[in-house]
């Protein structure tokens, strides 16, 4: 994702020429106003995630630079009316009440809508975000669509930058058309998921099941540690699965957890679903480049983005700690013991695994955002490097 940095660093460069020029606060104000639309530009074509893949393979990368964007894009946006509020000599109520009289006061109001849009968007995205459903977050995103939309009509309609310099205004416009394209791309990429049909469910602890497809038609071809969007149907939301059997048929473990399991779990042998992937780069380090000690720690079902890694890389100096609620739940902990021997832990909560540091080894973590940041934590206190942590959560 270094790339796609440079590249949302090198598209802030139309305005520096303007900053230059900046005279009073009006032109500071029409400057953030365009800065925070450059940033909210970015911010949707990160958002997805088929696109942020051809960006850059590294999803979590990707996440990490959308979330950093969103805080900048944030500031940028409250700034703006606020600075324009205080131009014009305006009460608070100038920023949220619209007025559609003339024309002026028509684009204004466009951007009063934007700002309102935004502040929903903001704050289920921050504020209220653990108080509501992953749905109902998942859903507030799509105003971000309409949201950019009136923004590129507001500055076309009173930025007096765009008017006064008509490069500035061929980037808005190819900017504008590029979002465009990318909004009706978006709404319709669902129909490019690739049909799968179940040919076998296996039941592999008491929670977890095996889910096996084969391809209807053009297979995907994941590499260790990627994963794929599954959905049910085209109109149904995609969840991410770890691919822990790759080839002519996919497996996917899965947790019995939510109401998505239960209607994969109502699925039929014979029923299609629609994938879309691979994506990841995790495990990436420990198969490539220099051979060094990679170390393996799983949170329950976070072991699966390391199965495959395992049966196909014998040669590779791989251990692996698997913590678990019982001995029960440890899917796929015979055939890991078999394989690794003695470099196989499995560790029963609450006992806790005691996880040697040494200076070479790569540590590869995987499981809930909890299992993650505490597992982390405790080998940055024993003395590992940020850069000896590969991390994968649940929630990306």
């Amino acid at each position: 994702m270094r790339r796609v940095a440079i590249a949302v660093a090198v598209s802030f460069l139309p305005l520096l020429p303007l900053a230059l020029r900046a005279s009073d606060l009006g032109d500071v104000a029409n400057l953030i106003g365009l800065a925070g639309t450059i940033v909210m530009w970015w911010q949707v074509l990160l958002g997805v995630r088929q696109l942020a893949h051809r960006l850059g393979d590294d999803r979590l990368a990707a996440v990490s630079l959308h979330r950093w964007l969103g805080g900048c894009g944030a500031f940028l946006v409250l700034l703006h009316p606020l600075l324009e509020t205080v131009v014009d000599r305006q009460d608070w109520a100038y920023v949220l009440v619209p007025d559609f009289t003339w024309a002026e006061s028509a684009y204004a109001s466009l951007g009063r809508l934007a700002f309102l849009m935004f502040l929903v968007l903001w704050v289920t995205s921050t504020l209220a975000r653990y108080l509501i459903r992953h749905r109902v977050w998942r859903y507030a995103h799509y105003v971000s669509y309409p949201l950019l939309a009136l923004v590129f009509v507001h500055s076309w309609g009173l930025g007096s930058f765009l008017t006064e310099t008509p490069w500035l205004l061929a980037y808005w416009l190819v900017l504008a058309v590029v979002f465009a394209g990318v909004v009706c791309w978006r709404l319709s990429v669902s129909r490019w998921a690739v049909p799968y049909r179940l040919v076998g469910v296996e039941r592999l602890s008491p929670t977890v099941r095996a889910y096996t497809f084969r391809p209807l038609g053009r297979a995907l071809d994941p590499l260790p540690g990627q994963f794929c969007y599954l959905r049910t149907s085209l109109a149904s939301r995609a969840h991410p699965f770890s691919v822990v059997s790759g080839g002519a048929e996919l497996t996917f473990a899965v947790k019995d957890a939510g109401s998505f399991t239960e209607r994969l779990r109502a699925l039929e042998p014979g029923a299609v679903v629609h994938l879309d992937g691979p994506y990841g780069t995790f495990t990436r380090e420990a198969q490539d480049g220099p051979r060094r000690p990679a170390v393996l720690i799983a949170g329950g079902i976070g072991v699966t983005p390391f199965v495959e890694l395992v049966r196909r890389n014998d040669d590779l100096p791989l251990s692996l700690v698997h913590v678990v609620a019982s001995p029960q739940e440890a899917v796929f902990g015979a055939e890991l013991r078999h394989r690794l021997g003695d470099r196989y832990q499995e560790v029963v909560r609450p006992e806790r695994p005691a996880i040697p540091v040494t200076p070479r080894a790569r540590y590869f973590i995987c499981g809930s955002p909890r299992f993650v940041e505490t597992t982390a934590a405790g080998l940055r206190g024993s003395g590992a490097r940020r850069d000896q942590l590969y991390t994968e959560r649940f929630d990306c």
